[in-house]
């Protein structure tokens, strides 16, 4: 392990659950917890970069705990424009937001080699009747996601190219972190520009010469598919980062 870039270590590939180790990192949780969890990823299944999980308007049958890879939930429009409404990194539940509802709106395709684990929407009764405290984290993970959702709809709303960028770049390392605690100031990323630029609703060419700029101010580096944080306080005075995992209050939760 110790001649493997942290970088590219796959941070619960050999978990027993990857999702019981990114609750983990917020709060405690006992071997029942975990062990409930882990009834959620029984099967495993290979996915190919570019091979899609499943299509748009497909039913909602199945959720999928993502444990290695990067994964993309998008959306085409009528005109063939595709946007990005959520990049998945491991310990991500793929349909989560999409449990109420009898179908999804998104397709959801791999970036990367990934390994997810299916498992039947009706499975989450039994690990919600059974904990309230991992209901608790569950509901916490979904507020944390939302809070950040509108850190991007704040961002995006003033139309800078920087500032887009530099939060794109804070909270994809962000969440990384929570789940690779040896990451230090760089992150492996298999997102090419066009991906990056459906993201953040810019084109591939504007992500270019943005990330140029970005670079020359001192914010950040590329190396090939790495990004490397130089100096977050540059990238912060564009984007105004919060790091939602950190300063949480979870006083209110249910106990082991």
């Amino acid at each position: 392990m110790k001649n493997i870039q942290p970088e590219l270590i796959e941070p619960c590939e050999e978990a027993e659950s990857c999702l019981a180790e990114k609750l983990r990192a917020l709060a405690p949780i006992n071997d029942r917890q975990s062990d409930l969890l882990a009834a959620l990823e029984k099967e495993r299944r290979t996915i190919e970069p570019g091979e899609a999980l499943f299509e748009g308007n497909a039913p909602v049958n199945d959720l999928y705990v993502l444990k290695k890879g990067w994964v993309l939930s998008e959306t085409v429009n009528a005109q063939g424009m595709r946007s990005v409404v959520r990049v998945h990194h491991p310990g991500d539940i793929i349909g989560a937001s999409q449990v109420p509802y009898a179908s999804t709106p998104y397709r959801a395709i791999a970036r990367s080699e990934a390994i997810v684990c299916p498992f039947p929407r009706q499975n989450l009764v039994s690990l919600l009747s059974n904990s309230p405290r991992l209901s608790a984290l569950l509901l916490t993970i979904a507020m944390i996601e939302s809070a950040e959702q509108e850190d991007r709809a704040s961002v995006f709303r003033r139309n800078s190219a920087k500032a887009k960028l530099a939060l794109f770049v804070q909270q994809t390392f962000g969440r990384l972190r929570l789940m690779n605690t040896l990451l230090h100031d760089r992150f492996h990323c298999p997102l090419n520009q066009t991906d990056i630029g459906d993201v953040v609703g810019m084109t591939s060419v504007h992500v270019s010469r943005t990330f140029t700029r970005l670079e020359e101010e001192g914010g950040l580096e590329r190396h090939g598919t790495f990004i490397r944080v130089r100096d977050e306080s540059v990238l912060s005075a564009y984007s105004g980062y919060i790091d939602r995992y950190k300063q949480l209050d979870l006083s209110w939760m249910p106990e082991t």
